[in-house]
């Protein structure tokens, strides 16, 4: 027997876009550039300050480069170069490198076609998240967007995903949330009543012990899953 689903969920990053791909690529660059303008350190060595700032601090969080640079006590200006230039090296690499997984465009067209509502729950902040989508040419897919700014609550809290059955006018049973974090999308949608998809392919873990009623190696097998 065919599931009987009436909307899918997806989480954003590594689920739906790139995003550590982005972010490694991304920190490359800014590393790259920093050291070009003086920054005292080896590439290398940058790129392992930037993520561990991304470690303690979040992968959202908005002064990472001020955060690299300020032990060093440089001169403001001289500081300040070297922030800036790297700054300009991510966002130039973010236009270049920020894009869906394969496969996704189609299939989210494919689920439409089947008369499936469609939306995302991320935990990322609203401009933030519109703007990868609009990046990737992915900002008219969905019925709609739930971000950490409409609930001031993150996965696995039960908030986000209560939004997102109200904006549908359903009942958990009847929608599939499909995310990368077993502990954050899966648990979160699992408890309170939604079927689970772990996208395999987003994992940056690969040990967990949350378990999804469904798993997918690529985005295109939730075709099997849904329809």
């Amino acid at each position: 027997m065919k599931n009987m689903f009436k909307a899918v969920l997806f989480d954003l990053d590594n689920t739906l876009i790139d995003f550590l791909t982005f972010k490694k690529e991304t920190a490359k660059a800014a590393a790259k550039a920093m050291v070009e303008q003086g920054l005292p350190l080896s590439e290398v060595q940058a790129y392992g300050k930037i993520f561990s700032v991304y470690d303690e601090k979040g992968i959202e969080y908005q002064k990472t480069f001020y955060e690299v640079v300020k032990p060093f006590n440089l001169e403001i200006n001289q500081a300040e170069k070297i922030q800036q230039a790297a700054i300009i090296a991510y966002l130039k690499r973010k236009f270049e490198i920020l894009r869906p997984y394969s496969m996704v465009k189609p299939t989210l067209k494919k689920l439409r076609e089947k008369g499936l509502k469609l939306g995302i729950v991320t935990d990322a902040p609203r401009n933030k998240a519109w703007q990868r989508l609009v990046i990737t040419n992915l900002e008219n897919e969905f019925d709609f967007v739930i971000t950490h700014d409409d609930t001031m609550e993150k996965k696995p809290h039960p908030t986000p995903f209560y939004l997102a059955l109200q904006k549908l006018n359903l009942l958990a049973p009847a929608c599939l949330f499909v995310g990368d974090n077993p502990e954050r999308d899966i648990k979160g949608a699992e408890e309170i009543g939604m079927k689970t998809c772990l996208a395999k392919y987003g994992l940056w873990n690969k040990q967990n012990e949350v378990r999804a009623d469904y798993d997918i190696e690529k985005f295109e097998d939730l075709i099997g899953v849904v329809v």
